[in-house]
């Protein structure tokens, strides 16, 4: 598969997978978590996260979850501050940003374990007060591409094989 097939792969299932966790209250993302591969995959699944931070705002620590619940290693790594004045939005959007705000960029790292081969698993992400250390830390690109998505109804499971 080549790169922006991947791409497409991941929007197509950001508008068609079931992103919602019941009965979780507070703000919380959807991590969908796309194996293109041949073999189930088992080990760490990277994030690249580039967000505007407000001013006194500070960084904190994240936690990730299995769509049973469970909770599973996770940790921010990479993490850089650096001071910023507008905001780019996906659609193009340039919004300016309160004096003292900052861009945080970091590798939300978290562990999966047997993603479907050529599927999908949807996972729960939210902001937490510490982290669970990761088995291993990742010393190259892992073959599995994460996407995140505000919760929503959606008509595919919340894990499955990809069916596009």
């Amino acid at each position: 598969m080549t790169e922006n097939e991947i791409l497409g792969l991941l929007e197509a299932l950001e508008a068609a997978a079931d992103t919602r966790f019941e009965n979780i209250e507070g703000d919380y993302r959807a991590l969908i978590v796309l194996n293109p591969t041949d073999t189930p995959y088992t080990g760490v699944a990277i994030l690249r996260v580039d967000m505007p931070l407000k001013s006194g705002s500070e960084p904190c620590s994240a936690a990730v979850w299995t769509p049973e619940g469970e909770r599973v290693p996770c940790q921010i790594l990479n993490s850089l501050l650096e001071p910023i004045a507008e905001c780019h939005l996906r659609d193009g959007t340039v919004r300016p940003l309160p004096e003292g705000s900052r861009r945080w960029r970091f590798d939300l790292v978290f562990w999966v374990e047997n993603v479907p081969p050529r599927g999908y698993r949807v996972y729960r992400s939210a902001w937490a007060v510490s982290e669970l250390p990761l088995p291993q830390l990742p010393d190259s690109e892992p073959p599995v591409y994460v996407q995140e998505a505000i919760p929503h109804a959606g008509t595919l499971p919340k894990e499955g094989s990809i069916p596009f």
